[in-house]
């Protein structure tokens, strides 16, 4: 009967988007998990220019806001907006609105232990990609290198000659 109550209520929980106060995420999740209240934060890995070198940052996958889950008939969701840390639940019209369970799932299922989110098609070396942005979109091209800053070198072949060609990350598609 017991196992059967832990389902029931695990049915009941939905997950909520939270806008945090400013610089107060962190704190946010610590206080949802003090009064055990799951939340989930994605995060990313970014890599900025500083001076002549790259620095690596871990940052929120959405700035100022995270997820968090809980029963509205067991806690009043009213609750929430007063957690040191939250500045209020996200609504649409008078009610909270909830964010689907694909979506987080989907979410959850890209990140490490750690939460950070890892690219759902990878680029490596060796791989092929066609190019879908800029003066060679459409062409499929080998990939040479891969740099820490979005940069990826390619091998394409322009009238029977191959050429290295530098290109944004974002402007290429993985191919089987």
């Amino acid at each position: 009967m017991h196992d059967n109550d832990d389902k029931q209520k695990a049915r009941n929980k939905r997950w909520y988007l939270a806008q945090c106060k400013p610089n107060a995420t962190h704190i946010a999740v610590r206080n949802l998990d003090n009064q055990g209240l799951a939340s989930f934060l994605p995060l990313q890995e970014v890599t900025k220019r500083k001076g002549k070198g790259f620095r690596h940052q871990i940052r929120p996958l959405f700035p100022g806001y995270l997820f968090v889950q809980l029963d509205a008939r067991e806690l009043p969701w009213r609750k929430i907006n007063s957690t040191r840390g939250i500045a209020r639940l996200v609504c649409l019209g008078a009610e909270p609105s909830v964010v689907p369970d694909a979506i987080i799932a989907g979410l959850i299922a890209r990140c490490t232990e750690l939460g950070i989110i890892q690219d759902a098609e990878a680029l490596s070396v060796g791989g092929r990609a066609q190019v879908t942005q800029g003066p060679f979109s459409g062409f499929v091209a080998t990939i040479a290198n891969v740099e820490a800053n979005s940069r990826i070198y390619i091998l394409l072949d322009i009238m029977g000659q191959s050429t290295t060609v530098s290109i944004d990350a974002a402007a290429l598609t993985p191919l089987d």
